[in-house]
């Protein structure tokens, strides 16, 4: 029998990445996302807005309802929360709307995704993988909004891996910069700047999509049934670098 994942912000790079490594892999791929995209890998494509997922109680309903119809009777064995909003600006007071919009998307509808599908995963088996970031401990300049999310993200995976035990499995992998295009379009036209990304890494590189998505496979599998409510840092060492300007 086939395994079942679900993926929000499967369009993204790091999403595309996780969906293709599945599906490879011979798992029965679910993708969420505003926008469709990479359809080879995915088999079915949900369309939702997450933000309304946290804030229309019928709409919320209407998602869950598409997604016990996708898994049609079968269970969800793993589930990747991997959407985010990242709403940046150094004026403050910065706007309510956004600040809400931001823990909806990145904390909130992970949260009711999990809780909301604990009946349809696969009993002791599953795995919850929760995309967070470095920002939930290491920040700069104008991410408060993104930064606070990710640290509440963090302490959510801790929280809910002592409510549910041994029934399901919840973890958070934190990366600093990914090679997305997104990333790749800023640094189009200062180049000079990308090589000083690279370079302040131990590395002298940032990691790429398909990283990330080994990693969330790793964490997904069997072999590594013991970790439980763990938040994992993926930033190819630069979290331990302080940067001290003489």
């Amino acid at each position: 029998m086939k395994r079942h994942i679900l993926v929000t912000g499967s369009t993204g790079a790091i999403g595309s990445a996780i969906s293709r490594k599945f599906k490879a892999a011979g798992w029965v791929v679910c993708g969420i996302d505003q926008v469709a995209g990479n359809a080879e890998s995915i088999d079915r494509f949900i369309e939702a807005d997450l933000n309304k997922l946290v804030v229309d109680e019928q709409y919320k309903r209407s998602i869950i309802s598409k997604i016990a119809s996708w898994l049609s009777g079968q269970t969800l064995d793993v589930l990747v929360n991997n959407a985010a909003y990242q709403y940046v600006t150094t004026n403050h007071p910065m706007p309510a709307v956004e600040l809400m919009k931001s823990y909806n998307i990145n904390v909130i509808a992970p949260y009711l995704l999990i809780t909301e599908l604990f009946s349809m995963s696969t009993e002791n088996t599953a795995s919850v993988v929760n995309i967070g970031s470095i920002h939930s401990r290491l920040t700069k300049p104008g991410f408060v909004s993104y930064a606070t999310t990710k640290a509440a993200l963090a302490a959510l995976t801790r929280g809910l891996a002592l409510d549910y035990e041994d029934r399901i499995r919840i973890n958070c992998i934190e990366p600093a910069s990914v090679e997305t295009p997104m990333l790749l379009d800023g640094f189009k036209n200062f180049p000079e700047k990308k090589q000083a990304l690279e370079s302040h890494h131990p590395q002298k590189r940032i990691s790429t999509p398909e990283e990330i998505a080994e990693l969330v496979s790793l964490i997904s599998s069997d072999g590594v049934r013991f970790l439980h409510g763990s938040c994992i840092d993926i930033s190819g060492g630069i979290a331990c670098r302080l940067h001290d300007p003489a």
